[in-house]
């Protein structure tokens, strides 16, 4: 029997670091966030500047508190003194295993998992700012929970003196639950007592997500003279977010593998092993919580004139669907393993193509059916490419110094080949002309959906000649591919005499991305490109006619190069060529390359702990984010391009909404066993 359990206390106290996007810039709201109102203000404003004693300018009324700036906007100061968001998490993780061998060749194991945590959130907006002059204050209350048991019985046995087997057989059972209990008090009363009872108007929701599923599973690994291998798995779900008629889903896989050292009887130094492995697989998935129904949404109730008392709910916009089926993912493999020179050499190949299959999604449809979207299983996912990784020993010395390399390259094309009715699924995003995320029949996966500058077939952009400015498509048109060409790491690490050194280098290269910080800096004359505010500006391109989208030509036919001078102001604000113009003058190439970490560790000899109660110990000091490099984003932006907006599980990628910069991060590791 063994068994472990962690508790971790997680505490976060911030101002109001939201994207600049939902603070003002481009569409986004009027709600106070300090990026936004940095974006907003002049290089030269200093807001630490001093008077001529010393003494700071005033951001606040001494006598009220109020915001004091020098236009109608909440200082960045104000807000990081007044406005706090915070977080106390505390989570408990643990498992307990207990195996018995009931026979010398029959074991039975039950195995069971709790990750639970909470986590009481607090939004404070002082009233007397410009965003929300009244003051707002939020209270949200998390508890999530999952709960995983396992229950095994395996069979390991000699069929013959060549053939040997092992059967696992098991169930599993697996709940997670989640409670929200979500308090908003506005009109604060009083700046002196800032809790939700103490504001004029309060509202709330509640919010309870209970799912789960039970499992059963079976895997079959057959060898034979310990060079032959041959492995069958089956499982079959059942999961209570599916249909009671579709809730069960089937998915078996099958995979080999040859040692062909060993079964050629080769001893070479030169080729120390190789193995030669292939797989089919299929991966069944549930839906996630509440997507077969069409619920009625709880409204705030509506008092009348009279005094009556009206409950109000609101049917969703989104349409459930009751016909649900789980998606399947379908994969094959095909890799090899080989180690050269006595394991100084290390290389492991491996390719895969992986098709998933009846995607569960959100589709939109018609306005006219009463629903804005309709809950689907919809197209076909394909996945294809190689991972290498390549290992080497350099340096092996006697005195024990090693340097031990690994590099790691992936190497992934996506694709969607069906869409579903109509070719397109819009996932979600945000661009300033309402664009997102968007998967189209026969192009890549997460495309990215925005206006776009009309341009010759040759690719020159089209210009109105009067205004000077580009000629944007009156629909919106993929403008972006935020998957990467490939993505490599490095690792390094050098050992000597209980000391190790550590270091990891990631690049990425190619992908795009939608970032609002670039556009935010650019068009408020932030970013050296914009310095020369008083010289006209001439875009690069051909005159076009706004109303047909085709290039004007001169009397032979030939196209016309645009001479018309515009200002700096409508080159990098207005709606033309600039930020504020058509959503792909803010798609960048974010090919990159980090220092993602680097450890420094010592592991104290036995010999020093004999007279200790510890058994081991070992201390390291760690970096993470150490230092990055995107040379296709624009001069001084230092956007880091593994911001995203949206959450993982949005299926939303390659956008960034003016996010608050990443931070570099330094720890100290003490780990001692008894």
């Amino acid at each position: 029997m063994n068994g472990n359990v962690t508790y971790v206390n997680t505490t976060q106290a911030s101002p109001p670091t939201a994207g600049s996007i939902f603070g003002g810039n481009f569409s986004g709201t009027s709600d106070g966030s300090i990026f936004t109102r940095l974006f907003f203000m002049p290089r030269n404003f200093d807001m630490m500047e001093t008077n001529p004693e010393g003494i700071p300018y005033p951001f606040e009324n001494p006598t009220t508190g109020d915001n004091v700036f020098y236009r109608a906007l909440d200082s960045p100061l104000w807000l990081a003194k007044y406005n706090r968001y915070t977080s106390n998490v505390n989570r408990v993780y643990g498992n307990m295993t207990l195996s018995y061998d009931v026979l010398p060749w029959l074991n039975l194991m039950a195995r069971g998992g709790v990750n639970t945590y909470s986590d009481a959130q607090k939004s404070i907006e002082r009233p007397g700012g410009v965003a929300d002059a009244d003051g707002e204050i939020w209270t949200n209350d998390i508890t999530n929970s999952e709960i995983d048991l396992n229950y095994l019985a395996t069979i390991t046995k000699d069929i013959s003196e060549d053939i040997d087997f092992r059967l696992i057989g098991g169930f599993n059972w697996n709940q997670r639950e989640r409670r929200e209990r979500f308090v908003r008090g506005d009109q604060v009363i009083t700046s002196t007592l800032l809790n939700t009872d103490a504001t004029a108007v309060q509202i709330s929701n509640e919010f309870n997500r209970k799912q789960r599923f039970y499992a059963a599973y079976g895997d079959l690994q057959l060898g034979y003279k310990d060079y032959l291998y041959l492995g069958i798995t089956a499982r079959n779900d059942w999961s209570s977010t599916l249909p009671a008629a579709n809730r069960s889903f089937f998915y078996p896989g099958v995979n080999a593998s040859f040692v062909l050292t060993d079964a050629l009887g080769l001893t070479s130094n030169l080729l120390g092993f190789a193995k030669l492995r292939a797989a089919w697989t299929q991966v069944g998935n549930e839906a996630s919580a509440y997507r077969t129904a069409t619920p009625y949404n709880l409204s705030t109730p509506f008092t009348t004139a009279g005094g009556s008392i009206l409950n109000r709910a609101t049917l969703s916009n989104t349409l459930g669907n009751a016909t649900l089926v789980n998606e399947l993912t379908t994969e094959i493999e095909f890799g090899a393993d080989l180690r050269f020179l006595r394991n100084r050499i290390g290389l492991d190949f491996t390719y895969f193509k992986r098709n998933s299959t009846n995607q569960i999604t959100a589709t939109d449809v018609p306005g006219s059916s009463g629903f804005n979207s309709a809950v689907v299983n919809a197209g076909e996912v394909e996945n294809k490419g190689i991972e290498v990784s390549l290992n080497l020993v350099p340096i092996k010395m006697a005195n024990g110094f090693e340097w031990n390399t690994t590099v790691n390259f992936t190497r992934i094309r996506s694709l969607i080949v069906d869409a579903g009715e109509g070719g397109d699924i819009f996932i979600g995003g945000l661009t300033g002309d309402g664009g997102g995320t968007l998967h189209r029949t026969g192009y890549p996966y997460g495309q990215i959906f925005g206006g776009k500058n009309a341009r010759t077939p040759e690719g020159d952009l089209l210009i109105n000649r009067t205004l000077g400015t580009t000629i944007i498509l009156p629909e919106l048109q993929i403008i972006g591919d935020p998957n990467p060409d490939f993505l490599l790491g490095f690792i390094n690490e050098f050992t000597f005499k209980g000391f190790s050194l550590n270091a990891l280098i990631d690049w990425r290269q190619g992908g795009d991305m939608y970032l609002t910080t670039a556009g935010s800096l650019l068009l408020r004359g932030q970013l050296p490109q914009t310095e020369d505010r008083e010289a006209l500006r001439v875009i690069p391109g051909v005159y076009g006619n706004d109303q047909t989208f085709e290039p004007v030509t001169d009397e032979n036919g030939n196209y016309i190069r645009n001479t018309t001078g515009i200002t700096a102001f409508d080159y990098f604000f207005s709606n033309g060529f600039g930020s504020y113009g058509a959503d792909e003058t803010n798609i960048f190439d974010v090919t990159s390359i980090r220092l993602r970490e680097v450890s420094l560790g010592y592991t104290f000899p036995k010999k020093l702990l004999a007279k200790t109660p510890f058994g081991s110990a070992r201390i390291s000091v760690s970096g993470r984010n150490l230092w990055w490099r995107a040379p296709n984003i624009l001069e001084g932006v230092n956007q880091d391009p593994e911001v995203l907006a949206e959450g993982a599980n949005s299926n939303v990628q390659g956008f960034e909404y003016g996010s608050y910069p990443t931070t570099r991060r330094y720890g100290v590791n003490l780990s001692v066993s008894f």
